[in-house]
């Protein structure tokens, strides 16, 4: 089946529409209130390095004590997320109209697969790393050629892009196709977007585009008007209630781009999957 990028675009926007009263309560559960509570925890720490961006010893120093603490955060909100990602997946395309309760239930028991999934995927990603820098390495020393090199290299990249592109229906596959088993559900998103590829690839890239535009747009509006611009003694000025503040609003706007994003990879997934997708029962083995 062709991809159709405007056809999954137009299917997002109207799942995001129909249900937006269970996705909203839930995004604001799993994905904002995890935010504001980083904010509010790392905000000092936040407040701290740019007050101290001329001074890099001390910011190495002040990140070294508080290893731990942002650490343990960012675990947390991993999870929590990555939950609040599945239990949105689940809500967007089960037919049989889940409670938000089902939903989460869902996600929770699914949480292993994916996290199996993603461990696989980066253990591949990191051994492709380590045969392309390897290939890279052997061709500017037998050659000297740094252009020869930096193409390669640029190659390497797109080799990359093209893995991911090809493993980013992992979720869906997990959620709507029920593949338990992470080894299978990385071969089923392979083989759906196969044949597509590239076309799905340009789609992210024309969305990752759009987000990246609209982000520096708001990141200058906000950084003006909670005075992030502002220097005092040539560096930074910003208090905690700024960081506070923007954590806030920074958090709205990434809430609301992980539903878009949920739905959008859904849309993806029913396209290429068709109507009816087969069921797997497939479990850790």
């Amino acid at each position: 089946m062709k991809f159709d990028s405007n056809q999954a675009w137009q299917a997002a926007l109207a799942a995001v529409s129909a249900k937006r009263s269970v996705l909203w309560p839930v995004a604001g559960v799993f994905f904002l209130l995890p935010n504001l509570i980083s904010v509010w925890f790392l905000s000092d720490v936040q407040a701290a390095m740019m007050a101290n961006m001329g001074n890099p010893a001390g910011a190495e120093a002040m990140m070294q004590g508080m290893m731990g603490k942002v650490a343990g955060l960012g675990l947390l909100t991993f999870v929590v997320q990555t939950t609040g990602y599945m239990a949105l997946m689940a809500l967007l395309t089960d037919r049989e109209r889940p409670t938000v309760g089902q939903a989460i239930t869902t996600a929770v028991k699914s949480l292993p697969s994916l996290i199996g999934a993603a461990i696989v995927a980066y253990i591949g990603l990191i051994a492709l790393a380590v045969l392309m820098v390897s290939i890279v390495a052997g061709i500017y020393s037998a050659t000297t050629s740094a252009g020869a090199a930096w193409m390669l290299g640029m190659a390497a990249l797109a080799v990359f892009a093209w893995v991911l592109t090809k493993l980013s229906l992992t979720l869906p596959v997990i959620v709507v196709d029920g593949v338990l088993n992470p080894v299978a559900a990385l071969r089923r998103s392979w083989r759906l977007v196969s044949g597509n590829s590239l076309r799905v690839f340009v789609f992210y890239v024309l969305l990752a585009i759009g987000y990246a535009v609209i982000s520096m747009v708001f990141l200058i509006v906000l950084g003006a008007l909670f005075g992030l611009g502002q220097m005092t003694g040539g560096l930074p000025k910003a208090g905690t209630g700024a960081m506070v503040a923007l954590g806030l609003v920074s958090g709205l706007i990434g809430t609301a781009v992980s539903v878009l994003f949920t739905a959008i990879v859904a849309a993806i997934h029913r396209q290429l999957a068709g109507p009816s997708p087969d069921t797997y029962g497939e479990t850790f083995a």
